[in-house]
């Protein structure tokens, strides 16, 4: 038997029925995963990089990206990500 690896995902979305879609999709999947959730670009760095309140997430396999977003939107964040030395390689959705 194998062991199953856990996955880190971020997903950045403000839609919560978004949210609950993607969550739905792994669990029927049965894909053993960690699945972070931010409500904007901003969220989704803070994630990242971690802050005074919260230490860094872990490495993400991927992240899962929805562009219309508000406070910072997902050409922004990815913009941001890409300038960042620890993100730059970061396989976005």
């Amino acid at each position: 038997m194998a062991l199953e690896t856990l996955v880190n995902i971020l997903l950045i979305d403000d839609d919560n029925v978004d949210v609950m879609t993607v969550r739905r999709g792994l669990a029927s999947r049965k894909v053993p995963h960690a699945l972070t959730v931010a409500k904007d670009g901003s969220e989704g760095l803070t994630a990242l990089r971690g802050s005074d309140n919260r230490s860094a997430l872990a490495r993400p396999y991927i992240i899962m990206l929805d562009l219309n977003l508000p406070t910072m939107d997902g050409h922004e964040f990815l913009a941001e990500l890409r300038r960042d030395p620890d993100h730059a390689d970061a396989v976005v959705f």
